[in-house]
This record gives structure tokens, sequence and C-alpha cells, in this order.
């Protein structure tokens, strides 16, 4: 019988087969002074997750391996504050736009069912059309890399998302429909959560920190 070392850890979470993290101190051999995590399958490492929310992810990661929830909320919430200040293309979800011909609507902008980012490819198309502002933003095409942010419910256009290929066209006077609060939640939150469930934590994304029986005492 042959065995090697994969790895040698002190503290793991497993939320499903295939889906943990492992704070580990030794990988295939290798020893770390500083404990390294180890992901499988969590959205901190996922494409479709903006960037800092990516990092930061990482972070709280960490936060949760090495301290309390106490802890993490205030993390989360020093954060947010961070995000509600950074531009819409920093908080945006990357997507690949596919089926914009086949959900564009005859009478409508779509079709029932469209998926939530074609909508807002569809929006973005018909404003820049409208707007005439083609000779700066080009149209999305079909499997376009592009970015949808979520707006705020209910708006003029009847729309929950807008998407936009790189830059976010200011003329458009969008800023203020951008729903923070929802990309922050999706964007950060949700993937937490997933985690401190497992772990029965309480987080609190919106209106200061979640009290536990730790206050308590």
């Amino acid at each position: 019988m042959v065995m090697k070392r994969e790895v040698i850890a002190d503290k793991g979470i497993w939320t499903a087969k295939k889906r943990y993290i492992l704070n580990c101190h030794d990988i295939e051999g290798v020893r770390y002074k500083t404990p390294k995590l180890k992901m499988m399958g969590i959205e901190a490492v996922k494409s479709s997750t903006p960037a800092p929310c990516r990092n930061k992810i990482k972070e709280a990661m960490n936060i949760i391996m090495k301290g309390n929830e106490k802890e993490l909320n205030t993390f989360i919430q020093d954060f947010r504050k961070e995000f509600m200040t950074l531009s819409p293309e920093e908080i945006a979800f990357p997507r690949s736009c596919n089926g914009v011909m086949k959900w564009e609507g005859t009478h409508e902008l779509w079709k029932k069912g469209s998926p939530i980012h074609v909508k807002g490819a569809l929006l973005y198309n018909y404003l820049i059309r409208k707007n005439k502002l083609s000779h700066k933003y080009p149209f999305i095409q079909e499997g376009d890399k592009i970015r949808f942010i979520n707006l705020k419910q209910p708006n003029i256009y009847t729309a929950s998302a807008f998407s936009f290929p790189s830059t976010f066209p200011k003329e458009l006077s969008l800023q203020e429909s951008i729903d923070y609060d929802e990309q922050f939640n999706k964007s950060f939150v949700s993937p937490l959560k997933f985690i401190t469930e497992k772990m029965n934590w309480l987080i609190d994304s919106s209106y200061g920190t979640q009290g536990t029986l730790e206050d308590f005492f």
C-alpha cells in the first residue's frame, strides 16, 4: 500500500460534497509558517463574482477560521461602507451574453422568461439606440462578455437589471437606479451565509452587527 500526504489542517468546514475550506499547515509536503486556506467550490474563486468581492470573501474566510462571529460582522459592515463607494464597473457581475436575438420581444423589449443579464443587455441596446450613443458605446452582440447590475424597484423601465459591455454609460443617468444593497447581498453576503449557516453564525449585512449570546455576558 502506497500513500501520500495531501493536507494537514487543524480546522475545516464542509458545506457539501467537494465544497469545503481547510485551514492548512501543510499541503503536499510543503509546510507553512502561517496557515494557508485551501478552498474548493466556494464562491470566492468563481469568475462570476465581482473582483472586489472575491478578495474580501477570502479575507472573510480567514476571519471565519481564526476569529469569531462578532469580528466577522464588523468586517462585513466595514466592507459594506467601502462597497457603496465603488463604481458600477467594479460591482457588476461578469457574464457571457447568449440569446440576445432569441429573447428579444416583438411588442416589449424582451420575452417572458428572459435571463436577467439578457434583459439588461436588451435594455442597454434600446437605450443606446434611443439616445444615439452608438458612436461611443457598442451594441451588445451575441456571445459578448458583459457585466450586469441590479436596478432598484420599481423603475420607469420595469427592469430588474442593466447590462453593459465594459464601460457604464453615465449619459443614461442610471446611477441613482443601481441597487447597491442588492448587489452587496448577492455578490458578498450570500456566499458567506452559505458557510456561516452551517456554523450557526448570524450575520447582518444592512443594519449593524447582529447580536449574539456572547454580547449579554
